[in-house]
Order: structure tokens, then C-alpha cells, then sequence
């Protein structure tokens, strides 16, 4: 209590005794190592996993919906999504003269779409323990990974879970596919390069599978 204005003082640690003042600070750093170090649990990477496919299926609807209507009200022939001579059409051509297709662009859109929902929907919770599309390299020094801007020999996947604030201590690795040709509907595996991408990003961790997320939802996949 103050004396003179009768205000009551909260007994902060400068106030305490020195052995008291230790403790509390010895505490706190125990808590701060914890955070930083922290993982997340199985109950927290379903409820992540949940959130992510819900996200990738919803931009899968909304992108194919508003692609139709805000090209003049073009319809797919096969309804909600195209046929296979709809996605090898050439839709736009890049600065050098590239034809980008239908099933190229859609796959644009939808993973822009689905980055948006994601971070809308994980940040609150999960802010400090995923990244998203974030360049790994191999360190030779550790046997890790390092975070990196150069394109060679570099991982680049959608999605990365990882220790909190840590990007480079890595739990978990997703990579998202919007399919658009018929055979790659049925089975995402045989769309190219996948197996190549995600035998690649498998090296992030060996604490799960990496899996592949499409509109159908998450397929957990043992990469050798």
C-alpha cells in the first residue's frame, strides 16, 4: 500500500526478495524455451489437417465457379469443373510466348485461393507453426535444412507444420493438388512430377508422411 495515496501495489518481481526474483525469472525463461520449442500435438495437426482440406476444397468450388461466371457466363461442358480438351486449352500466353492452359491457370487461382483461407483460418491458432510456400536447401554442416532464396536444388512446399517460430525444425510437409485432367481426378499420384515432389519434400521430416491434399482431402503417403 502506498502510504500517500493509498494505492494498493502489486507485488511485481523487483519487489520480491532476490532468491524470489530468480525463480520467477527462471520460470519465465522455462516457459519461453517451451514455446519456442514446442510442437503440435496430435489433437492440434488433426484439427490443422481439418482446416487445411476444408480450405483446399473449398477453393477448388469457388475458384471453378467464379471462373465461369466472370467469363461471360462460359459453362465447363461437364458442369462444376472442366473435360480434358477444356483443360489442355491455352487460356493466356506469358511475356515470353508460353500458352498457359486451363488446368495450369485454374491450378494458379485455386492455390492462391487456398493460401488465403489458410492463413485466414490458422493464424489465430497456429500462427507460429506453419509456413506457407516457404525455400528449403539441404545443410551439409548439420544435416538439416536451411531457409534459403536460391531456386537450384531447393524444396519449395505448400504447406510446412513446424516447431513454433522455428521453420526449419520441420513436423510436417503438405502439398496440395488441384487436378484437372480425368486420370489425375482418380488418382493425384500419376499427375506429373508428384512423386518426384514429394519424395523431395520428404527429406524436411522424419516425423510424418508428407502428404498430398487435393479437393478429395489428405492422402498420407510413405515416401522411400
Amino acid at each position: 500500500m502506498n502510504a500517500s495515496t493509498g494505492e494498493l501495489l502489486a507485488p511485481t518481481a523487483t519487489r520480491l526478495g532476490p532468491v524470489t526474483e530468480k525463480v520467477v525469472r527462471a520460470v519465465e525463461a522455462v516457459k519461453g524455451l517451451h514455446t519456442l520449442e514446442r510442437a503440435l500435438t496430435g489433437a492440434e495437426l488433426d484439427r490443422l489437417e481439418g482446416i487445411v482440406k476444408e480450405c483446399v476444397a473449398q477453393a477448388h468450388t469457388d475458384v471453378n465457379e467464379a471462373y465461369q461466371q466472370q467469363n461471360g457466363g462460359f459453362k465447363f461442358k461437364n458442369g462444376k469443373f472442366p473435360n480434358d480438351a477444356e483443360c489442355d486449352r491455352a487460356v493466356r500466353f506469358t511475356e515470353r510466348g508460353r500458352p498457359i492452359t486451363l488446368s495450369q491457370e485454374l491450378g494458379i487461382l485455386k492455390h492462391g485461393a487456398a493460401f488465403v483461407c489458410i492463413k485466414e483460418h490458422l493464424s489465430r491458432e497456429f500462427g507460429d507453426n506453419f509456413s506457407i510456400e516457404t525455400r528449403y536447401k539441404g545443410n551439409s554442416d548439420t544435416g538439416g535444412v536451411v531457409l534459403t532464396n536460391d531456386g537450384p536444388e531447393s524444396l519449395v512446399p505448400d504447406l510446412v507444420v513446424h516447431a513454433t517460430r522455428n521453420a526449419t525444425d520441420v513436423q510436417c510437409v503438405y502439398e496440395f493438388k488441384f487436378p484437372c485432367y480425368e486420370k489425375h481426378r482418380l488418382d493425384p499420384m500419376n499427375a506429373p512430377r508428384v512423386k518426384e515432389q514429394l519424395t523431395g519434400y520428404q527429406k524436411l521430416s522424419n516425423r510424418c508422411p508428407v502428404a498430398l491434399v487435393t479437393p478429395g482431402g489428405l492422402k498420407q503417403l510413405g515416401i522411400d
